[in-house]
């Protein structure tokens, strides 16, 4: 039987733009839904869930010490080494004074920078925050693009495309393919990523980020409207 450890929590978090004081907690294992009443009290909840802002009222919390657990096949060596450093007890932190990286995020867009190329999208922070070797980050890189629906004959194309050359959707999964390689503790997902997008992808989309989930992480996905996306939500 899996253990769910509480990972995030928001302590009566409240601030100017957002409707009311949220009180919730993500456990390992977890995707949950939170509807807001609109686009601007979700992208104001945004930036309070990833720490660009600071709560007027309450607090956001999110644990630290022992290293989740699960990554990618193949990495179980490079885990174990990890984990063994990163044993410590767990305790709460305020998000603001967490190390940088525990949360991550997904706009609805893909939130590509136009001037790089997908890889460089997805590695250069990747590389810039972590220390990962090459080998590494290809074989995540493609363990991921499988789940998220891209055939294995179209990876090299999609990798090496600029974003104004690629399809809405394509930008899409590129998005969501850099959050997902950065295996944050947290994922905040803008449920927009999901609108417009066939069937069969967004399919593969919802399992790819409960497999994330399972890992031992959990995923908190943000809409501003009614969806049919399958998740509990936080009321």
């Amino acid at each position: 039987m899996t253990t769910m450890i509480e990972l995030y929590r928001f302590l009566d978090a409240g601030k100017v733009g957002l409707s009311r004081q949220y009180t919730f907690t993500l456990h390992s294992g977890e995707t949950r839904l939170l509807q807001l009443m609109d686009r601007d009290e979700k992208n104001e909840f945004i930036d309070l869930a990833v720490g660009d802002k600071i709560c007027d009222e309450g607090s956001i919390e999110i644990i630290q010490g022992e290293r989740r657990s699960g990554e990618p096949a193949g990495n179980n060596s490079k885990q174990e080494r990890r984990q063994s450093k990163d044993s410590s007890p767990m305790e709460w932190q305020s998000l603001q004074s967490s190390r940088l990286g525990r949360v991550g995020w997904v706009a609805a867009n893909g939130g590509l920078i136009s001037n790089l190329k997908i890889w460089e999208n997805v590695t250069l922070p990747l590389w810039y925050h972590t220390k990962r070797d090459a080998v590494e980050t290809e074989n995540n890189v493609e363990y991921w693009l499988t789940l998220l629906g891209l055939e294995a004959a179209a990876f090299v194309d999609f990798m090496a495309a600029p974003p104004y050359s690629v399809e809405p959707w394509q930008s899409k999964l590129a998005g969501l393919l850099r959050a997902l390689v950065q295996m944050p503790r947290v994922l905040i997902v803008d449920a927009g990523v999901f609108e417009d997008v066939k069937a069969n992808l967004a399919k593969s989309w919802i399992s790819a980020l409960e497999v994330y989930a399972a890992q031992g992480r959990a995923v908190l996905v943000l809409s501003d409207k009614a969806t049919v996306l399958p998740w509990q939500k936080i009321e």
